[in-house]
């Protein structure tokens, strides 16, 4: 990579390496945590009181679990970075991150994922970090050195508001027990359970490569030690 030597390559290779650790970590803990009490097919049967295919539901929370906590990695590890940049400013990287991990754990603490006070949280917030993220890109920050100056996409904020957005999708599928309709179909309960394997990995990836953009001073689009178009913005 540009602008790097041979220990930023190496201290690029443990960030990523740290995150794929990481992030093999809360998966195992996200399915240890929302494995059926039971085991067998009965499992996996559609209830007959109503309630959505456990199978399904709990790749919903997982796949959930997952995006929040690929969003609050990539905020945590952009908040040093940006400090140098806007000051005090880059707090709201720590504030996302905190909000972001907090309600992952809050995502897992129930039987059958999050309460409804939770996932209206979860919506809410998420969106006032995209909204956020979009007025820095659109308008720029109102204060600080950089103050009106909108800032680009980068990959690392890109990825992290798609993961938000798609959080926000999933949250108003749990909202509306759309996984209930989905849940009807064997087709679809099979492939539920099967998909999240492969859609949590991507997270894994997808946090890991911003991760290393952001070590790497390619998070604004340039490589480090030069001056981008834009600057910092609180995302």
């Amino acid at each position: 990579m540009p602008g790097l030597g041979h220990g930023g390559h190496d201290s690029v290779m443990l960030i990523a390496a740290a995150v794929l650790v990481i992030g093999g970590a809360i998966f195992i803990a996200i399915s240890f945590r929302t494995r059926p009490a039971r085991s067998g097919p009965a499992a996996f049967d559609v209830p007959k009181t109503g309630g959505s295919s456990p199978s399904v539901r709990r790749s919903l929370v997982q796949i959930m679990a997952g995006l929040s906590a690929g969003a609050a990695v990539i905020h945590l590890v952009a908040a040093p970075h940006h400090y140098g940049e806007i000051g005090d400013l880059a707090a709201g990287f720590l504030v996302a991150a905190a909000f972001q991990a907090g309600w992952t754990v809050a995502c897992l603490s129930g039987p059958s994922g999050p309460s409804r006070r939770v996932m209206a949280i979860g919506v809410v917030g998420n969106l006032a970090i995209v909204l956020a993220w979009l007025y820095t890109r659109t308008i720029g920050l109102p204060i600080g050195p950089f103050a009106g100056s909108a800032e680009p996409v980068g990959f690392p904020d890109g990825a992290s508001v798609v993961f938000e957005l798609l959080l926000v999708v999933a949250l108003v599928i749990r909202w509306r027990d759309l996984d209930l309709v989905v849940s009807r179909r064997a087709f679809a309960r099979t492939a539920a359970s099967i998909a999240v394997v492969p859609f949590v990995s991507l997270v894994i990836v997808l946090t890991s490569l911003a991760t290393v953009a952001v070590a790497s001073g390619l998070d604004h689009g340039a490589p480090s030690g030069v001056v981008s178009s834009g600057h910092a913005s609180i995302h």
